[in-house]
Parts: C-alpha cells; sequence; structure tokens
C-alpha cells in the first residue's frame, strides 16, 4: 500500500509539474507579447508563421498532425492521473488566455477545437503506453515530414539559433493551433482590437463543447458522433418473493373485473384527492409493487447501464398496474399505445434519465411492445422486466396476428428517476416534472378513452395527433440532433461559420468508426438516421460552397457552364455508383447491419459489380465524386482543406474496414425472447 501511494504521489506530482510548465507557456507567451500590443504581435508572427506555411499539402498535414500531437499530450496526462479534470480545466484557461491575442474568427474556430481534443482526450486515455507514444510521434515528428516532403524549411529553423531561442520556441508552441488554423484561410485584413464583449461571445464554442461533454458523460443524452448504445433493458425476475408479488397483484385485479372495451388502471398513489378509493391498489398489493419496484434484480439492471456512482429513486406518484382490453381501441385515447410514441416530454432535461419499466404478469403471447429505434421488442410475460427512457424511446406495441392471450394482459408499470448523485437537483427535477406530466396526461386520457360528442372525440383526435407529431421528430430527426445543430447555428451566428463547418461536417465519419469499432448493442435505428442527417448536412454545404464559389456568391450563373466536362463525369459518375452500390447492399448492408448484427448473411454476400471488381466501391465512389468538385480551380482556392478533409475520413474508416478493426463481435441480433431464455 505504501509504495502504491508513492507511486500515486510520483504521478500525481508529475501531472502537477507538467500542468505548471503548459500554464506557465501561456504566461512566458503573454510575457514576450506584452512589450508590443497583442495585435501588432501576432501580425508580426502570423506573417512570419505563413513565409513557412504556403504550401496547401504542408497546410493539410498540419492539420491533422497538430491537434494529434496535442491530443496525444493531453490524453497521456489523463492516463497517467487516472482523471481529465486537469486537461479539461487546461483547454478552459488556455481559451480564455488567448480571448484578446488574436482575431475573433480565429478565436472562434482555436476555441472550439481545442476543447473538442481536451474532450475527445478523455476518449483516448483508454489506449496503451505505446498508443499514446505513436500518436505523439506521429503529431510532432509528422510535422517535421510535412515540411520535408513539401521542401518547405520549418518555422523553427528560423529562430534556431538566436539568443532567445526558448522564448520564442515558447510562444510558437503556445499559438501553434491558431495560426495553423490561420494559415488555411486568405490572408485578410490585420488583427485589429475587439470588445471585451465580442472576445467573449467568441470564446463561446468553449462554453458549448464543455457544456454538452458534462450533459453527454451522464449517459441521459450524447454527442451525435458518439457510439450510442441501447438504453432499453430487459431482464427477468427469478427470485422466488418477487415471482409470488407479481401473482398477488394479478390475482387481485382479476378479481376486480377489468373492462373489456377499454384499458383499465389502478393506481399506486391517487393522482388527486377526488380520485375513487377503488382506482388505487389496496395496502397488501402496494406493498407487494413497491418490494418488486426497489428488488435486487432491478437495482443491479440500473447499475449494468449506468454504474454505481447513480442514485435510484422509486416515481411513486407514476406507478400503476396496467391491463390491456382484448378488443379494439380505434378512435380512443387508447390508440396511442398502438401508435409510435414517446411517453414524455422533457428530453432535454440534463444529466438525469426517467425510466418506465414494463413487468409482465402473465403468458402474453399477443401483444408486443416494439423499439424502432434499437431495433428490439418483447411479448412480456410473467417476470420478464422491460426498462426504457420515458422521454427519450420511441416505442408501440403491436398485436401478434394468430396469437391470441387466453386472459387479459395485465403488466406493472413502474418508474424510476437515475441520476448521478452530484446531480441530485437534476434528478429531482426530472422525478418532478415527469409525475406532474404524467398526472396531467392520465386526466386527459382518461377524459378521452371513450369519447362521447364532437368535442370529446376532438380532444382524443388531438392526444393522437400530437402523439404522432412528437414521434416523428424523434424518428425521423431526433432532438439530440435538433438541439445539436441549432445550438452550433447560434453560435456559428454570434461568432463564425466555420464552428458549423467543423461541427457539422464530420459528424458522420467519426459515428462509422465509433460505431464499426464498439459495434456490441448498439442503438441501430437511431444510428443509421443520424449517419444520414449528417451526411445529408455535409453535403448540402458542400455543394453550396462550390456553387458559391464557382459562380463568385451567385454573381456570376454563366460560370456553371464553364465546369469541366470531366469534373462532371467524376461527380456524376461517382455518385451514381454510390446509389447503385447502396441498391446492392440494401440499406442496412450499407450501414454495417452485417457486421452489427442485423443482417443475417456473410460479409461477401453481394458478387455483382462494382463488387468484386472495385474494392470498397461505396467509399471509392464517393471520394471520386468529391475529387471532381475539388479539380474546379474557384472552389480549390476558396475552400482547399474541405474536400481533403472528407477524403481523409472517408480512407481512415476504409482501413478500419479493410483490416475489419474491431474492439467486440456481436453475436447475431436476436428478439429480446430468445436472450432472455
Amino acid at each position: 500500500r505504501y509504495q502504491s501511494g508513492k507511486v500515486i504521489m510520483a504521478r500525481y506530482g508529475l501531472c502537477v509539474v507538467a500542468a505548471a510548465a503548459v500554464l506557465g507557456t501561456g504566461v512566458m507567451a503573454a510575457t514576450t507579447a506584452s512589450s508590443v500590443s497583442h495585435e501588432a504581435n501576432w501580425n508580426d508572427l502570423s506573417d512570419k508563421f505563413r513565409k513557412y506555411h504556403s504550401d496547401h499539402t504542408n497546410i493539410f498535414f498540419h492539420l491533422i498532425t497538430t491537434p494529434l500531437g496535442v491530443l496525444s499530450v493531453l490524453s497521456l496526462f489523463n492516463k497517467a492521473t487516472n482523471s481529465n479534470i486537469f486537461t479539461k480545466a487546461l483547454a478552459v484557461v488556455y481559451c480564455l488566455s488567448i480571448m484578446d491575442k488574436m482575431p475573433l474568427h480565429i478565436l472562434a474556430t482555436t476555441s472550439f477545437v481545442s476543447t473538442g481534443i481536451a474532450m475527445a482526450a478523455a476518449g483516448t486515455a483508454s489506449l496503451s503506453y505505446l498508443m499514446h507514444v505513436a500518436m505523439f510521434v506521429v503529431g510532432y515528428f509528422g510535422q517535421d515530414l510535412a515540411h520535408f516532403g513539401t521542401g518547405e524549411p520549418t518555422f523553427q529553423s528560423s529562430y534556431q539559433g538566436e539568443s532567445n531561442f526558448l522564448e520564442q520556441l515558447t510562444e510558437h508552441t503556445y499559438f501553434l493551433l491558431p495560426l495553423v488554423f490561420e494559415s488555411t484561410m486568405p490572408p485578410t485584413s490585420k488583427f485589429v482590437t475587439a470588445t471585451q464583449t465580442q472576445q467573449m461571445i467568441h470564446v463561446m464554442p468553449m462554453l458549448v463543447m464543455l457544456g454538452m461533454y458534462f450533459v453527454a458523460v451522464t449517459g441521459s443524452l450524447t454527442f451525435p458522433w458518439q457510439f450510442q448504445r441501447s438504453k432499453v433493458c430487459i431482464v427477468r425476475l427469478r427470485n422466488q418473493q418477487d415471482l409470488k408479488d407479481l401473482a398477488l397483484i394479478r390475482a387481485w385485479a382479476m378479481s376486480k373485473g377489468p373492462s373489456k372495451t377499454t384499458s383499465t388502471h389502478w393506481w399506486y398513489q391517487a393522482p388527486n384527492a377526488e380520485t375513487p378509493s377503488d382506482h388505487c391498489l389496496e395496502k397488501t398489493q402496494k406493498e407487494a409493487f413497491a418490494r418488486i419496484a426497489e428488488c435486487e434484480t432491478i437495482q443491479n439492471m440500473y447499475r449494468d447501464v449506468f454504474g454505481d456512482n447513480h442514485d435510484i429513486e422509486v416515481l411513486e406518484g407514476m406507478n400503476e398496474v396496467y391491463v390491456s382490453s382484448p378488443h379494439t381501441v380505434k378512435n380512443t385515447s387508447d390508440e396511442v399505445f398502438y401508435t409510435r410514441h414517446i411517453d414524455g416530454p422533457y428530453y432535454f432535461v440534463p444529466f438525469a434519465s426517467c425510466y418506465r419499466m414494463i413487468i409482465g404478469l402473465d403468458a402474453n403471447e399477443e401483444i408486443t411492445t416494439k423499439f424502432p429505434m434499437v431495433p428490439t421488442e418483447l411479448a412480456a410475460q410473467n417476470g420478464d422486466v422491460l426498462a426504457f427512457d420515458f422521454h427519450r424511446e420511441v416505442h408501440y406495441i403491436e398485436k401478434n396476428h394468430g396469437k391470441v392471450n387466453e386472459d387479459f394482459r395485465i403488466v406493472l408499470k413502474v418508474h424510476h428517476v437515475v441520476y448521478p448523485r452530484w446531480a441530485i437537483v437534476f434528478g429531482k427535477l426530472l422525478g418532478l416534472l415527469s409525475t406532474r406530466y404524467n398526472r396531467a396526461f392520465r386526466s386527459l386520457f382518461l377524459y378521452t378513452i371513450n369519447p362521447n360528442g364532437a368535442f370529446n372525440r376532438f380532444a382524443a383526435w388531438n392526444v393522437i395527433f400530437w402523439t404522432k407529431v412528437v414521434h416523428q421528430l424523434e424518428e425521423k430527426f431526433g432532438y439530440a440532433n435538433i438541439g445539436y445543430l441549432a445550438i452550433l447555428a447560434t453560435v456559428a451566428a454570434c461568432t463564425d461559420y466555420k464552428v458549423f463547418l467543423l461541427g457539422s461536417s464530420f459528424v458522420h465519419y467519426c459515428r462509422y468508426i465509433n460505431t464499426y469499432y464498439h459495434r456490441a448493442n448498439v442503438a441501430y435505428g437511431n444510428f443509421k438516421r443520424d449517419v444520414l442527417i449528417y451526411k445529408t448536412v455535409a453535403l448540402l454545404q458542400l455543394f453550396s460552397l462550390y456553387l458559391l464559389a464557382v459562380t463568385k456568391n451567385m454573381t456570376d450563373m454563366s460560370a456553371l457552364a464553364s465546369i469541366g466536362k470531366l469534373d462532371l463525369a467524376m461527380v456524376i459518375g461517382g455518385y451514381a455508383l454510390s446509389v447503385y452500390t447502396t441498391a446492392q447492399l440494401g440499406v442496412d448492408g450499407t450501414y454495417f447491419g452485417i457486421e452489427l448484427g442485423f443482417v443475417k448473411a456473410s460479409k461477401n454476400y453481394v458478387q455483382k459489380f462494382p463488387y468484386g471488381v472495385i474494392p470498397h466501391p461505396m467509399i471509392l465512389s464517393q471520394c471520386v465524386a468529391m475529387l471532381g468538385l475539388y479539380r474546379n480551380p474557384a472552389f480549390q482556392a476558396a475552400w482547399p482543406y474541405l474536400v481533403p478533409a472528407h477524403v481523409c475520413f472517408y480512407m481512415t474508416h476504409m482501413v478500419q474496414e479493410h483490416f475489419d478493426i474491431y474492439k467486440q463481435r456481436p453475436s447475431l441480433n436476436t428478439n429480446a425472447a430468445e436472450k432472455l431464455a
């Protein structure tokens, strides 16, 4: 223990020294600039840096190697300390320290990327020390190799022999990332002083990245580029006491004579003082219900998903016994259960999750609960537990043709709010909001469960209509995507468009790579939806920027006629081949359905052209199309690094596919009933 303590203290000591050194870099750089204005210092430094970074190939490789080098250092720091707090704090200090030292558009881009690198370093800390060394070598020496390959001397060589070498090296290191970004842009007007308010606005990307990270790290919401696991939980109660409690509640419910034409509900806790006592559970049944809601199997299920640092709280005001009617529910509010829907509206409450749990009490085979965005399904039978996020998971129930229950389908609806212990305020808030919403919706639901008269029918129609609208927005677009793009667009509107371009153009590649690598228990419907959305956003921007560049901001439409025939052939032919390849594979085959276990076929099951003739035709065809755009001189001059960045991401993923690099191969996707068996 003593030796272990010494090792830990040594690690933290080294990290404190490293942190002080890095922060000292900023202080020294600021001191360097103190004898002249920040404006004059930046303009002079930028002019010098550009002399050694004018070749597009050299600059492009710097866009890769510089962030990679920074990432390797921050990630290694996280690994050594077993914490990522220092690096996130370092990113904040760095962004604040450069606020008044560079042009606003460079400040916005640097704040966004540098904070993003710090967030990424939290995820890469699990890599081996050898991998960290390899990342650093590629990042550091890759810059020298880029200079050597393009014949441009390094900026460092210009002051190598001077007496203040260390001072200039410190300044060079401190400003390296923003200088690389500045070198990608055509020389504009010199840096001029901005107000403190303008500077604070242009540091907003840092705050946005930090905010999204802290929301995502709890698991309640995720970044769009992250691997997203299915959060639909399926377990089975096997403890004899739990099964006795289920039988007790079912026998009691059947003794009450549930309706054969509409659903029947008994509440654990009366929604209001006017609720008749015969609409609520009796004392013995409440005690059985409470034991089930807090049983060990359910507690362990949540810990497997969220970890041991989360509190799990029962929401008694939402709990009920629910009995499905054996007859049709058309044109009543019961229809919402057969319609794809999300139960609650509080999608964006951060850090916490409200879970609804369906627990079967019988031998149900007729009615299945389905989750199209996972996808998975389960006809919950006695002891089966099916849990999902009340405010975020699209689901519905469906009758299985040819299957008829001999008796009523009875389930428990049990609710919990789950939150990190430090986020108790958000957990309590979500629990309160969810309970109040559920009570209000209950009242509306019961009011329209058997509508009589025009107004009641209109109210029932409204329940169904808005249920469909809310679910369609999530299923087709995703509220997380809507929120992310809206925030990104707002920040870009206040700062610089490139923040939006960087934040939205490469998301789908990161999601491809992450999902292909992790694979197991993927939310497959969410994955397909998200990559299609961000690929569409990326291509819309790519073609819009191409059109603006070629037509000189739409002032010379005749320039479109001068686009080269080879350019058009590459673009049209590339995307045509991509569409044809998609048709050969099918949508699921295109989006890793085989690798993820959702398509029951071998990896090389398609042998028609272009397969067997062109390697990786899906990726290469799209690269050819993008390079067709890149051939245009006006577009290349306006956006010299955009297409190469797209191609670089595609090539990275192609290497991953070719060598089949993944963490864990999932078994073929099976339905939930098979998993429980």
